[in-house]
């Protein structure tokens, strides 16, 4: 008939620093041989298990092979992933902020993004003066990033003029201090400047076409 055999083995690493190892066989779904990596030996969990215990501690290399895995190899990858984790834990990416604004039929939407953060623990609240407005902020979801980082975001409704009011205060891991941001609005003057140099450059060209086809006609 058919017949099923189960092997659990592995290690703790306990807070001393010392190995503990685990290996157990089960046969049918029960207990069936297990080893003792302290003693070196076998231990059976039933009488039918003494054959196999007898034979494997006769012959020796089920020992060895075993006591070698619980007493080297696998405290040796243990001790890496451990490694792996514990940087993996000590990652702390700040995050980087940006706050806009834009008006709609009379009201300023301010929005509070945070960029490429980890971990995923943050903190986004629209303020008002010293009043922190939870209940009128909207947040969206942590969401990560291809790079393993997370964004997320806040966003406020406020009176146009009272705009100045209105700080996003974040607060993570990675920052020394949680952070105030305010909407800055870029001026208007600048695309006037370049409203007005583009006319005078198109009215340059005009000149120049111009004065190409009367001295052609010339």
């Amino acid at each position: 008939g058919l017949h099923t055999r189960l092997r659990v083995y592995g290690c703790d690493l306990l807070s001393d620093g010392s190995i503990r190892g685990l290996s157990r066989d089960g046969y049918d779904g029960r207990d069936f041989i297990s080893f003792d990596a302290e003693f070196g030996r076998f231990v059976a969990a039933d009488s039918a298990a003494e054959i196999t215990r007898r034979r494997w501690e006769q012959e020796g290399d089920e020992a060895l092979a075993r006591m070698n895995y619980l007493k080297h190899e696998c405290p040796e990858w243990l001790r890496t992933y451990v490694g792996y984790g514990r940087k993996e834990l000590e990652r702390k990416e700040p995050p980087d902020v940006h706050v806009s604004g834009r008006e709609e039929h009379g009201t300023l939407i301010l929005s509070c993004h945070a960029y490429g953060f980890y971990p995923n623990t943050i903190a986004v609240s629209w303020m008002k003066g010293a009043d922190t407005l939870d209940q009128e902020t909207e947040w969206g979801g942590i969401v990560p990033n291809s790079d393993g980082t997370f964004h997320t975001w806040a966003r406020i409704e406020a009176l146009p003029e009272e705009r100045e009011q209105y700080r996003c205060r974040v607060e993570h891991p990675g920052m020394l201090e949680p952070g105030i941001f305010a909407w800055e609005p870029t001026s208007g003057g600048s695309l006037t400047v370049v409203v007005a140099v583009s006319i005078i450059a198109a009215i340059l060209i005009l000149i120049l076409i111009g004065f190409g086809v009367w001295k052609l006609q010339s």
